[in-house]
């Protein structure tokens, strides 16, 4: 059989049973109850309320909700055309990835868990549920923002099977029928681990994100919303060891394991000023790759323009971010690939002149 009928006919196929048509719309690679605590306008929590923004190495875009009203879209994009409002999509909302039956064995879990995002203390507390639960919920969002390819991380393909066998055997579209003993007997289980570190409350004061850091897999770490998930698939978080990790190096280590056999669930807390400090340096790094990368681009330019040397002078790199970095610009429409484009040849264009 053809090679591309045969890709078109497995990308068509559910990601979780490898069965089913994916005949689902509108899935959520990460659970609604979080997405919407980080990126929804304010005040709002249904579906459709959306205004995100994702800042990749080479790129910035956004995006938005059907529900957001025109007056905000104005205030973030100034017009919109049609072409626009058309190609507007969520990066972690995707079609047909899994059929009807899977999705909702999915949903059955993130309904157990939600329940304990309204659990918090200020000491270390027990979520209410079991670590296998835990295990299995965590593990469904690193597994889906690694297979959907928006996540920012991909595990290797073992890894993706090692989780997507976990949870196809085990979850149930009725949780009374799920066996969470079994999990510690699994064989693709065996060594996978993870620590969950909580700042309750800091959301109400600052602002949260989705980001999966990306030089970490011993373990792989996700920052989402209040939390600061840490997976190992080895049980092992010796990255940590030479990384003090933005200041919370002893926080992790003293953070309890939560393992397939253990009882409830564990977080560890962490104090609002000590999160703060956390994401400044999180933000700080993530900055500093955008600029680097921002920079290299420019180089890339200069030699292409036949300018003198590998690099393009500080002087008009750093008029060139003035320009990106500019207030004036609507901050639906600043730091993407046009605008690094139009600022630079705005800048380039004085120099040419002279």
């Amino acid at each position: 059989m053809n090679q591309a009928i045969v890709k078109n006919i497995m990308d068509r196929i559910c990601k979780l049973c490898n069965n089913h048509i994916a005949d689902k719309t509108g899935s959520h690679i990460v659970p609604h109850f979080l997405l919407k605590r980080i990126e929804n306008e304010e005040g709002k929590t249904g579906r459709g309320n959306e205004l995100g923004f994702v800042i990749k190495t080479g790129d910035t875009f956004s995006y938005f909700g059907r529900e957001v009203s025109p007056e905000k879209l104005e205030e973030v994009y100034g017009d919109l055309t049609e072409e626009e409002i058309e190609a507007n999509s969520h990066p972690l909302i995707i079609d047909h990835i899994f059929c009807s039956q899977c999705e909702r064995k999915l949903g059955v879990i993130e309904e157990k868990y939600s329940q304990t995002l309204n659990l918090k203390s200020n000491n270390n507390y027990s979520s209410g549920v079991q670590s296998a639960l835990g295990l299995l919920f965590w593990a469904s969002i690193i597994w889906r923002l690694s297979i959907s390819g928006n996540g920012g991380m991909r595990l290797s393909d073992p890894q993706n099977e090692r989780l997507r066998e976990m949870l196809f055997k085990i979850l149930k579209t009725d949780f009374k029928e799920m066996d969470l003993t079994i999990l510690k007997k699994m064989k693709s289980a065996k060594g996978i681990t993870y620590k969950l570190i909580r700042s309750p409350d800091y959301s109400k004061s600052s602002p949260t994100f989705l980001h999966f850091y990306p030089d970490s897999k011993y373990p792989y770490t996700l920052i989402i919303w209040e939390y600061i998930l840490f997976f190992s698939f080895s049980d092992n978080y010796t990255h940590f060891l030479k990384d003090k990790f933005f200041g919370i190096q002893n926080q992790i280590f003293a953070a309890s394991t939560n393992k397939p056999a253990g009882d409830e669930e564990l977080i560890f807390y962490l104090p609002i000023d000590v999160m703060k400090r956390f994401n400044n340096g999180l933000i700080e790094f993530i900055k500093n790759i955008r600029v680097d990368s921002i920079f290299s681009k420019l180089d890339a330019l200069h030699v292409k323009l036949g300018g003198n040397g590998t690099s393009m002078p500080d002087i008009i790199k750093k008029e060139i971010m003035q320009e990106i970095t500019s207030d004036e610009k609507k901050i639906g429409r600043a730091q993407t690939a046009e605008d690094l484009a139009a600022s630079s040849i705005k800048v380039l264009q004085k120099y040419i002149r002279k």
